[in-house]
């Protein structure tokens, strides 16, 4: 067996998949490329995903040995009527080869989608819609997922004396930087492509190309394999800790990504990444950052953004003096306002509270700035494909889900910034609710566009009281209109009393929104009772565990009390 046979069977070991082209019948072949155009046609309706929706069609209409119904796709994943995927689900289960279970048509589309060494975000939303449609798991992706990084990771042929001698003289004449880096990438230390020379690539292609068809992966498969499978995962190595600002935006002085451990074993890097950013910190230790989210399991490769700390520091101390001045003059006051929420219905701020304005007004504003500076930022680190060319998942609050909405505000004023992000999720966020603006962001995300607020949440609008925004409002306070739906508004009013707390209760409050937590974590807002009303649908626990539901949760009715001492 030479080393090619060896590569294709390592691969085919490992992955245990199947080529459809070949196992599927006529109809079978027609079903599973209908039910991706009508998933498409519900997915992406702007008219921006239009040539992605026909390059994908043309690849699986390819796979499958349809090319000639591909103008009959095209039609399907164009319509603007809600068509019924049912049909084909029922077709598709017919078929012999899928008597195992329709995780082969998943997995059969996950390598499609890694083939040319781009994974488009589009493309994983269509996977994991096309995995709900078929009721499975959605834990089966990242799993096979795992197994794709790990299999292309672990495969890596013995070398001779000659393949090495060859390899050395290459590096050595190398002529540009760039091409000496992929000679000696590495992914996380695993996907060792230059220390065969380039060998490496097309032994992986030659083992994709046996399980899933030459006419997709045939690339992978050649000397350029190399740059094909590089580009997968960046050049330089898959992990963005060794982000450098190459071109400062505005005035930035930090910007940095971290490592955020997930206390799995399932390596150091994954075909989906996860960016967290926070609001503000309460002391100047690194687990600051780290800590609100300590339980995030949305991703095996996840990390935290650290920027302009020494503003974020400030600005949590003010809130902290602000706070607890604030509490002092609600109660001398004699306000009687449940848990100060009812400052949300005052006519007039109080005397006390206006005359402390200047205490968190000035750090408030820098950070915004800067914020936004961050924002551009990231922007240019996501279209520069620093992480490679993976899915993207971002996730904030307050100042954080800042970040990210101008980070993507930025991207949508940029050419082919589609496929980048899989996800926003943007929690307490102080910016504008204006319509039009999130319209365009929605353009820019491949998946979910959530915007969580609290109505309670005073803080954020004292902040803003001197701002002409009353016409659209601030996005942390309230829902935000999308002429597409594309928007979730997520109320967190029953989990969080104000700004104060997002951090502390993040992790109840990701459960709300459906972002993936250590199973440990449900268990303990469980046991500690600490679990608002209606989130137990939420908690995919073991059925026979009993739920406890938390009868202390605070009662936030806005009661206007100025009315009432009026008369």
């Amino acid at each position: 067996m030479d080393k090619y046979d060896k590569a294709s069977q390592h691969i085919k070991d490992s992955l245990n998949t199947k080529n459809l082209a070949e196992c599927l019948s006529q109809t079978g072949r027609f079903s599973y490329c209908a039910l991706c155009a009508t998933s498409l046609s519900c997915l992406y309706k702007y008219p921006a995903h239009v040539d992605f929706k026909l390059d994908c069609l043309r690849i699986l209409c390819n796979h499958l040995r349809l090319m000639l119904q591909l103008p009959t796709m095209r039609e399907m994943a164009n319509c603007e009527l809600p068509l019924d995927a049912k049909v084909y689900v029922r077709a598709l289960k017919k078929e012999e080869v899928l008597k195992e279970g329709m995780m082969i048509i998943v997995q059969d589309l996950l390598l499609l989608a890694i083939s040319n060494g781009i994974y488009d975000a589009r493309w994983r939303v269509l996977i994991i819609y096309v995995t709900r449609v078929f009721d499975l798991d959605l834990s089966k992706v990242d799993n096979f997922e795992l197994n794709v990084v790990n299999c292309l990771s672990n495969f890596l042929p013995v070398q001779t004396e000659q393949e090495q001698a060859d390899a050395a003289r290459r590096i050595r004449v190398s002529k540009t930087k760039r091409f000496a880096m992929i000679g000696f990438a590495s992914v996380g230390g695993g996907i060792l492509l230059g220390l065969t020379g380039g060998l490496a690539a097309p032994l992986i292609g030659a083992g994709l190309s046996s399980i899933i068809g030459t006419s997709i992966v045939g690339a992978i498969g050649t000397v350029g394999g190399t740059a094909i499978v590089g580009s997968l995962f960046g050049v330089a190595g898959a992990s963005l800790t060794g982000y450098k600002m190459h071109k400062r935006v505005g005035d930035i002085e930090e910007f940095q990504f971290r490592k955020l451990s997930t206390d799995t074993e399932t390596g150091d890097i994954h075909l989906h990444i996860t960016i967290v950013i926070s609001g503000w910190l309460n002391d100047d230790i690194e687990t600051s950052y780290c800590q609100p989210w300590q339980y995030l399991r949305d991703s095996p490769e996840q990390y935290y953004l650290r920027y302009e700390s020494s503003y974020l520091l400030e600005f949590g101390k003010a809130m902290e003096y602000f706070f607890s001045f604030a509490v002092s003059v609600a109660v001398q006051e004699s306000l009687k306002y449940t848990v100060l929420s009812g400052l949300m219905a005052a006519i007039a701020w109080p005397a006390g509270i206006l005359g402390l304005a200047s205490v968190i007004d000035n750090p408030w504003g820098v950070c915004c700035r800067r914020s936004a500076q961050v924002g551009k930022q990231l922007a240019e680190t996501l279209l520069s494909h620093s992480h490679g060319n993976r899915p993207v998942t971002l996730i904030g609050y307050s100042l954080g889900a800042r970040v990210i909405y101008y980070c993507l505000r930025e991207m949508s004023q940029r050419e082919k910034s589609q496929g980048i992000v899989q996800d926003a999720i943007l929690i307490g966020t102080p910016c504008t609710r204006n319509s039009s603006d999130w319209n365009k962001i929605t353009e820019i995300v491949a998946g979910r566009v959530v915007n969580a607020y609290c109505r309670s949440d005073w803080f954020l609008k004292f902040l803003y009281r001197t701002l002409s925004m009353h016409a659209n409002g601030v996005a942390g306070l309230q829902a935000v209109q999308s002429v597409s739906d594309r928007i979730e508004n997520i109320d967190l009013t029953d989990i969080v009393s104000g700004h104060f707390e997002y951090p502390q209760k993040l992790t109840e409050i990701l459960i709300h929104i459906g972002v993936n937590v250590d199973q440990s974590a449900k268990l303990q807002l469980i046991t500690t009772q600490s679990m608002p009303e209606g989130m137990s649908e939420h908690l995919k626990i073991n059925d026979n565990y009993p739920v406890k539901k938390s009868k202390s949760v605070i009662d936030l009715t806005i009661i206007d009390t100025k009315k009432n001492e009026a008369q």
